[in-house]
């Protein structure tokens, strides 16, 4: 393929350009052509949260304190749930989006489910080329895919290869290139607090939403889960906050988490700018003893370890070449 065929702005050109800004799907954490995975244990309701997405983008709705500014088209991609749970979870659910338009939602949303085709018919494999041509060719005319989940959609021998994921981010990529918004369904991995399979899967979404099981009367529901955000590239707002979510009768409710400090305390640990605790605590706008407090609370929780802990500040002060500095004192 030769240079010319590249589409190559100069800098001026790229200044002088007036690029139209891209919609959003889901304000405030989800544009066009953007991509978010959504990744939880069995059980937990992520594929009842994903419904709940599609069918407020699909209405033009909102759901959970997130709007869809107007209908759009979504397609629904699921991989092993049969047509009639599909329809009474659909029943289930619509009542909890406000706002949608009645007539748009019931045509813009459709399903490409695989227990709804024919003994005959090969359902598109996205670890496949074929497979990943089908699916481009399917998304023609949609503005969202939401694919549940990986493990159905995608045939992954070794999910600790980073070659193994290469298909799905060629899609993925793909995607993003043809201006489809897309939303990933995984599963957690064996330690139930990140998603299954290579790091190198998280590189192309702009959001990861983990759904971690509630215990209490609020579990006993069936569905409920603590929301907390791995990723997330924008900027920071009142509806993207750690929320408690559960199915209370067929009707959602969600909270602000408890833990969302716990969360947001792990969050800045983890950017490795903190030398110390003092340093942490100064930067969140919080007193020492709390963050000495929600560190302790983290740890129980096992949402860090404290040789994680003390790693990413020995780095912070050591800098990334490990160069010996005066250590300030911690607490």
């Amino acid at each position: 393929m030769s240079e010319a065929q590249f589409y190559m702005p100069t800098l001026g050109e790229l200044l002088d350009k007036e690029l139209q800004p891209r919609e959003y799907l889901i304000t405030p954490w989800l544009r066009q052509g953007e991509s978010a995975m959504v990744y939880a244990p069995t059980g937990v309701g992520k594929s009842m949260f994903a419904l709940s997405l599609a069918l407020a983008v699909a209405g033009g709705g909102q759901f959970m304190g997130w709007k869809s500014p107007r209908p759009y088209r979504v397609l629904f991609v699921d991989g092993e749930m049969h047509l009639e749970d599909t329809q009474a979870r659909a029943r289930l659910l619509l009542p909890s989006i406000s706002g949608y338009d009645p007539a748009l939602i019931r045509e813009n949303f459709r399903l490409l489910a695989r227990q709804a085709q024919t003994s005959d018919v090969d359902f598109p494999n996205l670890a496949e080329p074929e497979g990943r041509e089908i699916m481009e060719q399917g998304a023609k005319g949609f503005d969202l895919v939401v694919l549940d989940n990986l493990s159905t959609l995608a045939t992954v021998e070794d999910e600790n290869s980073v070659a193994a994921f290469q298909p799905i981010l060629q899609f993925l990529m793909r995607m993003k290139q043809l201006g489809k918004a897309c939303i990933l369904i995984h599963h957690t991995g064996k330690g139930k607090d990140t998603y299954r399979g290579s790091s190198m899967l998280a590189t192309t979404f702009e959001v990861i939403l983990g759904l971690e099981a509630l215990g209490g009367m609020r579990a006993a529901h069936g569905t409920a889960f603590r929301l907390k955000w791995d990723k997330y590239r924008g900027q920071k707002e009142e509806s993207v906050r750690s929320w408690e979510a559960w199915l209370e009768s067929g009707t959602w409710k969600w909270e602000v988490s408890k833990h969302e400090e716990v969360d947001l305390l792990v969050d800045e640990v983890r950017t490795g700018e903190y030398p110390t605790q003092k340093a942490l605590a100064e930067a969140l706008g919080w007193d020492t003893s709390k963050v000495s407090r929600l560190k302790q609370q983290a740890l129980s929780l096992g949402k860090i370890k404290e040789g994680e802990w003390s790693r990413l500040l020995g780095e912070a002060r050591g800098g990334q070449h490990g160069e010996r500095v005066q250590e300030e004192p911690d607490f």
